[in-house]
């Protein structure tokens, strides 16, 4: 939050007094002890702010690189993305995947479910005490409802087995905890009634002193989650439609200026964001817009002459990033030639800014790979003039060009189309990439994923014309024309389209069961034909009797440019249906004893 307290919530009381003939008398130094806390509302206010900054802290949760949360709100790893390396590759390349992997465990799995339940308690806290002081804490009770239902939804997206806790553990009552897994029906009652509870008692709009903290159209989204992950479509029209008429929020004018600064919360569409904030103090900033862009400031061509210096990071090249997941082949195959997110949401191509690197592209010719690379035809070149073309400041670089000019082939992170959602050119020094080096908001709710649950619940109930409208609310906004007719695959592509690396892409494929579909024929991107570690790969029915899809083969002018790696092709035959649910941590089911069952298939 841009405006808040971002120290711990319990308070330690001074002792004094040093004579052996005085009694130690003890002193609170701020108007709140333990037990304010917890018997007063501006106490419990205090704890729930602490939820925010909990949250907040998950960018480095695990290793300063932030790997979690690139999992969690940038999807790392879905059907749109490609994945290069990293400390997670085991995961991403499904070659290791398993709750004894220590580095994946402390990486992602023990993290993210140590995390979630530790919030969990503190809700539990809130919730409970808050109900003793009746109407005067409505408003933190709402908050802290929200968040255990936020936390229980992100651990059942993942894991699916869960345990339930409702109440405050003490050291009296830890040894009745009960270890068992929750009923789905049980889980999703405790969200629907959390959700219930924020939704009376959060405001419609949030005061400037609570700036930053989240209001009733917030707990409505986060209802229709729930109720898509329950197939209740007619709950979740309610709250689609609900958010409609009390109108707190609006659509961005144009995709450009969603993600156009850095204080995503002045955003119109922003329901939920996490807020960073370097003047204030923010707490630690994060790492996590520097994974999904290029690293094209290694690439002389476009070190950019200003003021006569010729300048390695700049604003053309997006400054010194990291380059590790990028959006794929089919991910960009979804949008139409003048779709405007093209330009909005992503870097598609790096130009030619440095003088003294303008090469002299030849013309092109065609030419066949050997057979050994499946014998496909390419052009040499883009030129397709009559005559060698020297380049200029602003054309744009394109790979195959560069050896067939007599330069060195780029590598393939430095020319692949980013993801800039997350780009920072506000906060982040250029010429820096460290672990707290961006105070960007990250935006995890925003008002088109309520309209685009709108048009999927109103399609299931089938009313076209309510699916419709919600649909071209994103669709219409990205400069294409209004559609008459809404399908379950145009919700699924326009969801991609939209939504691409904000961190519900996982949660749709699997909720509507196509979540092992869409891995094995997209996820990763093929920049070669794979090597040896896939023995049992069959070029020959590639796409054709193993149902993965043959649009997304090797492209020969692609493999020609640039010198791929088994990274992108590993996932879609690693890939297996068990992988939809995350194990659990091997040390908390260690920790839980032998009555809590591993996921399915990690035995």
């Amino acid at each position: 939050m841009k405006k808040h307290i971002h120290h711990t919530v319990l308070l330690l009381s001074l002792l004094i007094g040093f004579s052996c003939s005085d009694f130690l008398t003890e002193e609170s130094e701020t108007n709140f002890t333990t037990n304010t806390l917890f018997n007063t509302p501006e106490g419990l206010d205090k704890m729930v702010v602490a939820l925010y900054r909990y949250e907040r802290a998950l960018v480095t949760a695990g290793n300063a690189n932030g790997f979690l949360a690139a999992h969690l709100w940038g999807e790392r790893l879905t059907d749109l993305a490609l994945f290069t390396t990293g400390d997670d590759a085991a995961l991403c390349r499904y070659t290791d995947p398993s709750p004894t992997n220590n580095n994946i465990n402390t990486l992602c799995y023990n993290t993210l479910w140590s995390r979630r339940y530790y919030m969990i308690g503190r809700t539990n806290e809130i919730i409970y005490y808050g109900a003793k002081l009746g109407d005067a804490a409505t408003y933190p009770v709402a908050e802290a409802s929200f968040w255990r239902a936020y936390c229980y939804y992100g651990l059942y997206s993942r894991f699916s087995r869960l345990y339930l806790s409702t109440r405050p553990v003490t050291r009296d009552n830890i040894g009745d905890m009960n270890f068992v897994p929750a009923h789905r029906d049980s889980v999703f009652s405790l969200m629907y009634s959390d959700l219930d509870r924020a939704i009376r008692g959060l405001p419609l709009t949030v005061e400037k002193k609570n700036t930053g903290r989240i209001g009733r159209a917030a707990a409505r989204h986060m209802k229709a989650l729930v109720a898509a992950w329950d197939q209740n479509w007619s709950e979740v029209a309610l709250q689609v439609d609900s958010i409609e008429i009390e109108n707190t929020h609006s659509m961005e004018p144009t995709n450009a200026s969603i993600f156009n600064r850095s204080n995503l919360l002045e955003s119109s569409e922003s329901l939920l964001t996490l807020n960073f904030d370097k003047e204030r103090g923010g707490g630690s900033g994060h790492r996590l817009g520097s994974q999904f862009i290029s690293i094209g400031f290694e690439m002389i061509y476009t070190h950019q002459m200003v003021n006569g210096v010729l300048q390695r990071y700049n604003t053309e090249n997006l400054g010194r990033n990291w380059g590790l997941v990028f959006p794929n082949s089919y991910l960009m195959s979804l949008y139409p030639a003048n779709d405007k997110r093209l330009s909005a949401y992503y870097k598609t191509h790096y130009t030619y800014q440095n003088p003294n690197a303008l090469i002299t592209i030849p013309v092109r010719e065609k030419k066949t790979t050997p057979a050994a690379a499946g014998g496909m035809e390419y052009w040499t070149t883009s030129n397709d003039g009559t005559t060698p073309y020297t380049v200029k400041i602003g054309d744009t670089i394109v790979g195959r060009d560069l050896p067939a000019a007599g330069r060195a082939k780029v590598d393939r992170r430095q020319i692949l189309p980013s993801s800039i959602k997350y780009a920072d050119l506000w906060t982040k020094p250029i010429d820096t990439d460290g672990g707290s080096s961006s105070f960007k908001d990250i935006m995890i709710f925003r008002l088109s994923e309520s309209f685009l649950l709108g048009a999927e619940a109103y399609f299931h109930l089938g009313n076209q014309g309510k699916a419709q409208y919600y649909y071209n609310k994103t669709w219409v906004r990205a400069g294409n024309n209004p559609v008459s007719n809404v399908t379950f695959d145009m919700i699924r592509d326009e969801n991609a389209r939209e939504l691409a690396f904000e961190g519900r892409r996982w949660d749709f494929l699997k909720r509507n069961g196509i979540w092992f579909e869409q891995m094995k024929s997209y996820a990763g991107d093929f920049t070669k034909w794979p090597g040896s570690t896939l023995t049992d790969f069959n070029r020959t029915s590639y796409g054709v009797s193993d149902g993965r899809d043959p649009r997304f083969a090797p492209k020969a002018e692609y493999y020609i440019d640039f010198n791929g790696s088994d990274n992108d092709v590993l996932v879609r035959f690693n890939v297996k249906p068990i992988h939809v649910n995350w194990p659990i941590p091997q040390t908390q089911i260690d920790a839980m004893g032998p009555g809590f069952p591993q996921t399915e298939g990690y035995n």
